[in-house]
């Protein structure tokens, strides 16, 4: 793989918040062993933030969060009615929150997002160019959602992908192996944190 150039090179880390990966989060108590799965992803992408802060490496962190009262949810996709029907994911409470061991630096960008990917109905994609920014390194959560759906449209739109396998996680491992063989390899590059570590030139 290409060596990645901080200068045009930026990494997103997406949905890592407390809904999703605190022991007292909505998905705690949701989905059972989903903390347990995400916990080394997790450490590995804390390898993958200490080294793109050591090079220079821009970070961006995008989490999900809608209005009081969800007012902005599609009716028309299952996923975002069942949060409105749960109440969950809503701007200004502790759940949105950045997950304080992956959580934006002061200086480092955040961006909120109403959809799967972080290019829709964000200024995401402004942030990027006018930095000229042109590859993406993908880490978070879900793998087959936040982290595909962000990769096919950055695809589309023109930039170069490339997804730290080991760094993503889904509800279920099925899930994530599939989106990561039969999905991400089509759109751009699938490695894993050392891999990463090594494009950058540098050692963790």
């Amino acid at each position: 793989m290409a060596k990645i150039e901080p200068g045009t090179s930026a990494l997103l880390v997406l949905d890592y918040q407390n809904y999703g990966l605190d022991p007292n989060g909505y998905w705690a108590q949701h989905a059972p062993g989903l903390l347990e799965r995400a916990a080394a992803p997790i450490a590995r992408t804390e390898r993958a933030l200490a080294t793109a802060r050591s090079v220079g490496l821009p970070v961006i962190h995008v989490g999900q969060a809608w209005r009081e009262g969800h007012p902005d949810v599609n009716p028309g996709e299952p996923w975002q009615v069942a949060a409105k029907e749960a109440g969950r994911t809503v701007e200004g409470t502790w759940g949105v929150e950045f997950f304080p061991p992956v959580a934006p630096l002061r200086e480092e960008l955040a961006v909120y997002k109403r959809c799967i990917s972080a290019l829709t109905g964000t200024d995401l994609d402004r942030l990027l160019r006018i930095r000229g920014i042109m590859t993406l390194v993908l880490v978070g959560g879900a793998t087959n959602g936040a982290v595909e759906g962000t990769a096919r449209q950055a695809a589309d739109m023109g930039y170069r992908v490339i997804v730290i396998e080991d760094c993503c996680f889904a509800m279920s491992d099925e899930e994530h192996g599939h989106s990561c063989k039969y999905a991400l390899s089509w759109i751009g590059s699938v490695i894993g944190v050392d891999e990463f570590i090594a494009s950058l030139g540098a050692t963790a």
